[in-house]
């Protein structure tokens, strides 16, 4: 019975979250459906600008993640108002790691032209780059404080914003991409307005963060009202820091391996990458579900922790486990049965359907150590072991994955195929170091942090 009860909590938990990732990344299709109707060479730059942004906000989203660990149990002790401190630390911890990011990041795009990028598409990098940098502090931000709320259980907030944020981001980005050509087809007079690109994609993209936060702050206070009690030992911007920093380079560490294999397709011609984007499109759909639960077992094993309880957050470290290799085996399941149809949805160029097609399947083995490795990492998180993980990510891809995946799809052997096989073994690796270490760690009392 008490294990039913731990199951559904955890599923209560995990699909609110869920559906905000899924806004989340919602916000990144809406600018590529309205740069694509203008101009390849504005999508194409601002798909770089996207790609180089996100790698150098890991580690200010690695300080908001640091806030689960330290909020979910300080909620779990009967400390609210350590929590509450935790978001005040996180927000400047946030911007401290996001300005010397966002200026290596720029720096980065000057190397485009000298890897073979034209310089017209690294010029639009470069302009979406600077339109899009504030709206990353914001995404951070809106991190930390999504953080808080799930600590708290209030996860229906969350969802709200990210629909709010979506519709913003849609008639804003039109605005500003499309010019007066918005206006006049929804046949409204024209104001004067030039085509402004990528750069305009950039700036919609920051207001819709900057909304996201802002249609969060009200609930994070109501929250913050309703909390009484003492504060507990302070919580130091140097703690979310240092805490933060494993978190963002795993992030960071599996975010490239990603980017390195996109990048090697991206060698093999067009149909392949086509191929890549579409099946790499749908395991990335599929993985949504998994942040919900990694989220939802993160705050349940670090309530477990405040509470004293180890028997308890061991077992329900492991049900969100299970819970994730169950989720990601029907996924498999689905790919394996009918790839073909899935990526139609897509693309109908024949050549593209049946590269795709293999390459969902191979995706269909990897669901389910996807999933594993995905809830494990949160379960750990929740424990407050955030170090491992990342020494888990950069030897399971990096050292294992990698080298696999140039190996077998190198010139003459299995091609793009090898490379998803090279990434499904690094995976896989990943996945058995996190489990085996959750295993560890939870098997005496932990410490909280």
């Amino acid at each position: 019975m008490m294990r039913r009860r731990e199951i559904v909590a955890l599923l209560s938990l995990a699909w609110p979250i869920a559906l905000t990732q899924v806004g989340l990344v919602s916000l990144g299709l809406v600018d590529v459906a309205v740069l694509g109707r203008l101009s390849v060479t504005d999508l194409a730059g601002s798909s770089i600008g996207r790609s180089i942004g996100f790698v150098g906000v890991g580690i200010p989203m690695g300080v908001a993640a640091a806030l689960e660990p330290i909020a979910s149990q300080a909620v779990g002790a009967g400390e609210p108002r350590r929590a509450w401190a935790g978001l005040r630390a996180a927000l400047p911890g946030c911007a401290l790691a996001w300005a010397p990011c966002m200026l290596v990041a720029l720096v980065a795009t000057r190397f485009l032209e000298p890897l073979g990028i034209e310089t017209a598409v690294a010029d639009r990098a470069r302009a979406f780059l600077v339109g899009h940098a504030p709206g990353l502090l914001f995404f951070s931000w809106f991190l930390a404080q999504k953080a808080y709320l799930q600590a708290h259980g209030r996860t229906a907030p969350l969802v709200l914003a990210a629909v709010v944020a979506n519709l913003v981001n849609w008639i804003v980005c039109n605005v500003l991409v499309r010019g007066d050509g918005f206006l006049a087809a929804l046949g409204l007079p024209r104001a004067g307005l030039a085509p402004m690109g990528a750069v305009g994609a950039g700036i919609a993209s920051s207001i819709a963060c900057f909304v996201l936060v802002v249609a969060t702050a009200p609930f994070v206070r109501m929250v913050e009202r309703e909390q009484s009690g003492d504060v507990g030992a302070p919580v130091r911007v140097t703690r979310l820091l240092s805490l933060g920093a494993p978190i963002g380079l795993q992030l960071v560490a599996e975010i490239g391996v990603f980017a390195a294999v996109a990048l090697a397709a991206g060698r093999m011609g067009p149909t392949v990458m086509a191929a890549h984007q579409v099946a790499i499109g749908l395991a990335s759909f599929t993985f949504m579900g998994v942040l919900g639960l990694s989220g939802a077992t993160s705050v349940r094993v670090g309530h477990a922790v405040g509470e004293g309880r180890p028997a308890r957050a061991r077992s329900t470290g492991f049900l969100g486990i299970g819970l994730g290799a169950l989720y990601m085996l029907v996924c498999g399941v689905v790919f394996a049965i009918v790839p073909a149809p899935l990526v139609r949805l897509f693309t109908v160029d024949p050549d593209v359907v049946a590269l795709g097609s293999d390459l969902v399947r191979v995706a269909a083995l990897f669901q389910v150590v996807d999933g594993v490795q995905g809830v494990a990492a949160g379960a750990l998180r929740g424990a407050g072991d955030v170090r491992q993980p990342f020494v888990a990510n950069v030897v399971g891809h990096w050292i294992i994955g990698l080298p696999v995946a140039v190996l077998l799809g190198g010139p003459g052997r299995m091609g793009a195929r090898g490379l998803w096989l090279g990434l499904t073994l690094g995976l896989a690796a990943v996945a058995v170091a996190l489990v085996v270490r959750f295993a560890v760690v939870s098997r005496t009392a932990v410490r909280r942090i």
